[in-house]
């Protein structure tokens, strides 16, 4: 998981806000570093996130399942109305977790993932004005009206670009010895990223009826020159 260790940059520029929503820094590698103090401090946790105008809450399990003694669920949310980040964290012990520190690593990769689709949000509704802003691509629906809602939400374009995201940090922790046009191509027949299955799985792998299947693909191409971008710039001499 070398990928965000190396990202020793401050983040928050390849996001392109007309005007900067806080003034902390957002280094993913840094991030990755700072949070091992938190390992199982809950309250150190939410304050860390507070500079990023970011909120960490604790919720209860989902269910009485097994896994959720060696694996913490999260999600996010983004609310347009206060402009504030919120991180959820499906645990009713983050204070003695019984972390590993394999479990651990994948805790930080999800929370910092999560927290940039949730910032990546957060500058989508800041550039509401924009044409490319706020639409939604045509999709197949079908009879099924929770899967027909599923490719609603994930045919919006916010979550389009939020996902591609998601998806190319999955590529580059996971499968950084691998091309991401080589992983793009395989999709159908790999899970590199269970983020990529389950956007495309949504559409069963439709390419030709929904366009949002395309469109996360030029999205991930967007982010990774984005990204190689962003990487040379932080590696020239200053």
């Amino acid at each position: 998981m070398k990928f965000l260790e190396e990202a020793n940059f401050d983040w928050m520029e390849m996001l392109n806000f007309y005007e900067r929503p806080f003034r902390a820094k957002f280094i993913p590698a840094k991030a990755w570093k700072d949070l091992d103090k938190y390992r199982n401090d809950s309250k150190g946790l939410s304050n860390y996130f507070k500079k990023w105008r970011t909120r960490v809450e604790f919720r209860p399990e989902p269910s009485k399942s097994k896994c959720y003694q060696t694996y913490v669920a999260m999600g996010g949310e983004y609310d347009p109305t206060t402009r504030q980040c919120t991180l959820h964290v499906y645990t009713n012990y983050y204070d003695t977790f019984p972390f590993t520190d394999d479990s651990w690593k994948k805790f930080k990769y999800r929370l910092i993932q999560i927290t940039m689709h949730e910032l990546i949000h957060f500058m989508q509704f800041d550039r509401r004005g924009d044409e490319w802003s706020g639409y939604i691509v045509p999709y197949k629906k079908v009879t099924h009206a929770k899967k027909c809602a599923e490719r609603k939400y994930l045919s919006e374009f916010d979550e389009i670009q939020a996902y591609a995201h998601d998806v190319l940090i999955d590529f580059k922790m996971k499968r950084p010895h691998i091309d991401v046009s080589t992983l793009l191509a395989r999709c159908k027949k790999k899970r590199d990223s269970k983020t990529l299955h389950y956007f495309l799985k949504t559409f069963d792998y439709d390419f030709h009826n929904n366009e949002a299947t395309a469109k996360i693909i030029q999205q991930i191409g967007k982010w990774e020159r984005k990204y190689e971008r962003t990487f040379r710039a932080s590696r020239r001499p200053k």
